[in-house]
């Protein structure tokens, strides 16, 4: 049997954003997984971060109060962007040779008059 797993190495660009910085992370983070299946149409195994590098992170603050005038507090959000390189371990579809068998419909229903004949019961 032959190796069927092939790896590679690609940079993928994520944005995340949180009320909290390690929340703007994992967001970031999260989309990872998604952008590498709209880009691969083939079966991912395994998607493994090696570098992550920091391209941009920002806090924005504002002052928010209750009717315009009462309780001021200051709230904060946070925005990420990253450029993380994977590993991704996959299966290539076009590598792989399909045998192809003709079987009858599994679904289809049997004709019931084909077979078997009708047995009618009499009359007493």
């Amino acid at each position: 049997m032959e190796k069927v797993t092939v790896k590679k190495r690609q940079v993928i660009q994520v944005e995340g954003t949180g009320k909290e910085k390690n929340l703007a992370f994992a967001n970031a983070l999260n989309q990872i997984h998604n952008r590498v299946l709209k880009e691969k149409d083939d079966v991912i195994v395994r998607i493994e971060p090696l570098d992550i590098q920091i391209i941009r992170a920002e806090q924005e603050t504002f002052t928010e109060r209750f009717l315009f005038f009462f309780l001021p507090r200051t709230r904060a959000d946070y925005r990420v962007l990253l450029d993380v390189e994977v590993e991704i371990t996959l299966i290539e579809m076009e590598m792989i040779p399909f045998v192809e068998k003709r079987v009858s419909d599994p679904n289809g229903l049997p004709i019931p008059f084909s077979k078997k004949k009708r047995v009618h019961k009499e009359a007493n």
